[in-house]
């Protein structure tokens, strides 16, 4: 699984092939001449314009390696991702060590992933308040037990999330998130995880990943940020190649009109 510190869990995918089938996600570019892609780095990075697949293609892995969404469903059992089922069975993919550590994450989804949190101490706060009256005329050790998991979980949620991540700003919460969550020898899938973040933290979410992978842990990531393409040693796909094509850092089209527009941004404003 590792070499030096650096972990790869999967090595391909792939496709088995539906010719037959034309409907979503299938009638989708890039499965017309898509055979496989191989994962040689810890660190691999999906680009393209909007509507490209590269977001499809991602859930399709999250649903082949069943692996849980953020909150703790799997992306299999998500009646708004039976697309992602159809798509992962027609992906072989090859493991180097299968792992079901680690999540996959899209950044609309930490919202309700928050919200959840929130309810959770909630209820558990009401659980003991319930307790209290319940369990007045009982003995301490039979109130102690019946506490127990509700304290339990308020600790872990303390533990992990401190006030809660509804206390904080989106963007600081989703920080707090991965440094939580993301875990050593862990598989990480994340579509567009720079979404809530400002330049400066999505720095330090890449440095969190790059932390990671250190310590034994493979990304795979959908993004339109030129900081997070430049994360030091990731594979780059293009999905605006049909299929989709290993390209260079200065390659990427989002690096290339972003340079640009910094240097003579007046000259954009102008075209446009």
């Amino acid at each position: 699984m590792k070499a030096g510190g650096k972990a790869v869990f999967i090595n391909s995918i792939q496709w088995k092939g539906i010719d037959s089938r034309r409907d979503y996600p299938f009638s989708l570019p890039i499965f017309e001449k898509f055979q496989s892609i191989h994962f040689n780095k810890p660190i691999t990075i999906f680009i393209g314009e909007n509507g490209s697949g590269k977001s499809t293609f991602l859930e399709g892995i999250a649903a082949a390696c069943q692996l849980p969404a953020a909150g703790g469903v799997e992306v299999s059992d998500d009646p708004d991702l039976m697309h992602a089922k159809e798509l992962a069975d027609s992906f072989t993919l090859k493991w180097k060590v299968k792992t079901k550590t680690g999540f996959f994450l899209r950044a609309e989804d930490f919202i309700s992933f928050t919200k959840r949190i929130k309810e959770m101490k909630l209820e558990a706060e009401n659980e003991l308040s319930g307790i209290e009256d319940t369990y007045k005329n009982k003995s301490a050790y039979a109130k102690s037990l019946a506490a127990l998991p509700h304290k339990r979980t308020l600790f872990e949620l303390n533990h992990f999330y401190r006030d809660g991540l509804e206390t904080r700003s989106h963007g600081e919460s989703f920080i707090d998130f991965f440094q939580s969550r993301i875990k050593p020898n862990g598989l990480y899938l994340l579509d567009e995880p720079e979404a809530p973040l400002s330049p400066m933290r999505q720095l330090t979410l890449m440095s969190i990943i790059l932390d990671a992978v250190n310590s034994g842990s493979q990304f795979i990531i959908v993004t339109h940020s030129p900081i997070l393409m430049g994360i030091p040693n990731a594979d780059i796909y293009t999905f605006d190649s049909h299929p989709p094509k290993h390209i260079a850092f200065d390659e990427a089209e989002h690096v290339q009109i972003t340079k640009q527009f910094l240097e003579a941004p007046q000259r954009f404003i102008k075209y446009l």
